[in-house]
């Protein structure tokens, strides 16, 4: 039987460093967009040009999350997350090329590091972690990595608005060089294991093959594209649009999603390990989070506020879910680290696939037709998430018919 040792929580402990890192790099260097672009272009250009570093990044990482399971396969769980970690560091190299292009390369590069990163947390969890409530509250570790980065870089480009856009250089090489601290640990510390082995016992073989024909797999990579559209937007291109077009502050926006967000993730933890069926909370958290976020754009210019009350609860909202949300498939029957990776690898790629995409047509939207037009088509792909919500399984229907025959 497998236990949870402190090698498999210090190897969680650097992936989440790792991946904290990465989001940190990814929205600063989002929130230095118009010092960056001036630097390479010497004026304004078109909002297509100036989110170019955010698609090819989420481009890069439809990717890198398909390629991460055969790597894992081909390079063991080390090797693999070394690679995955190590390629972050081309984020240091990106910030002193002489182009915005060969900069764009090199963040994609980075940002194939961070999608890998992600993905492996989830063996590793699988692997070390055996207890069900531990295991949640790991995963929502996991999920809030990103978040705890953007919290970071929110609260310093709050406190230190003008010195953190002085020389755009010098504050991304700070979150850069972090990486190469958690790549020496790596290479140092972690240690190889057993993919293949079922949490269960009862596990089958599974490859690409089967998860493309798992139609659950689909439905849940959509959600979450829809997901990753309100929240992707709302902390790494709002900031700027916030500021053009509304009475509110950007980075106070980013710092109430990104803060009750954190919160959001504790009551998360709170109500995934008490056992209770997953889609009722999926839907009511998802129906607060856009509701909430739509009437907040209503009243920006009206009641900031207001607005800022509003913003704030859809961070709280849609943080109760996402731990939850993304322990789903480590609650199915039969699981296994290397079908976890699969399955991960693929539900990664269709969502960021599905989110670019529609990044793309809301910035399309928004240099050609407006605000108002793009905050519509917004909201409206973000609504996409509860419809899919309520078309998944209940991995916790046995416990809730349980607890109900014990109640009568």
């Amino acid at each position: 039987m497998k236990n949870e040792t402190k090698k498999g929580y210090f190897m969680l402990a650097v992936l989440w460093l790792s991946y904290v890192t990465f989001a940190m790099n990814w929205v600063a260097g989002s929130s230095l967009t118009p010092q960056i672009t001036k630097t390479f272009f010497g004026e304004p250009v078109d909002p297509l040009i100036s989110q170019l570093v955010n698609y090819s990044i989420t481009t890069a990482r439809v990717f890198a999350n398909i390629l991460a399971a055969v790597i894992l396969m081909k390079l063991g769980p080390k090797k693999a997350a070394g690679t995955a970690i190590g390629l972050l560091i081309m984020g240091l190299v990106a910030i002193y090329l002489p182009n915005y292009w060969a900069y764009t390369a090199a963040r994609m590069v980075m940002a194939v590091g961070g999608s890998m990163v992600i993905v492996y947390m989830n063996p590793v969890v699988a692997h070390y972690i055996t207890n069900s409530k531990s295991k949640l509250r790991m995963n929502a570790a996991n999920t809030v990595a990103y978040n705890a980065g953007a919290f970071i870089v929110a609260i310093l480009f709050t406190i230190f608005a003008k010195q953190m856009v002085v020389n755009w250089r010098l504050t991304l090489t700070f979150f850069a060089s972090l990486t190469i601290l958690f790549f020496v640990g790596w290479l140092l510390k972690a240690e190889n294991f057993d993919t293949k082995e079922s949490n269960d016992g009862t596990g089958e073989a599974y490859g690409y093959k089967d998860a493309l024909k798992d139609g659950f797999l689909w439905r849940y990579g959509m959600a979450f594209a829809s997901f990753l559209t309100l929240y992707v937007l709302s902390l790494v291109s709002f900031k700027a649009v916030f500021e053009q077009y509304t009475l509110l502050n950007g980075s106070v926006t980013n710092l109430l999603i990104s803060g009750f967000g954190i919160l959001g993730t504790f009551a998360g933890i709170r109500i995934g390990n008490k056992g209770v069926p997953r889609k009722p909370i999926l839907m009511l958290s998802g129906i607060a989070m856009v509701g909430a976020f739509a009437l907040a754009l209503v009243f920006a210019n009206q009641f900031p506020l207001l607005s800022y009350t509003l913003i704030a609860i859809s961070g709280f909202a849609m943080y109760i879910q996402y731990p939850i949300f993304l322990n789903l498939p480590h609650e199915l029957k039969g699981m296994t680290a290397q079908r976890l990776t699969i399955m991960f690898g693929l539900f990664w790629a269709l969502a960021y696939a599905g989110q670019t995409v529609a990044t793309i047509i809301w910035s399309y939207i928004l240099g050609t037709s407006g605000y108002t037009p793009a905050m519509i088509f917004f909201i409206a792909v973000s609504s996409v998430y509860i419809f899919l919500v309520a078309t998944f399984p209940e991995t916790r229907q046995s416990e809730a018919v349980a607890k109900r025959r014990m109640a009568v």
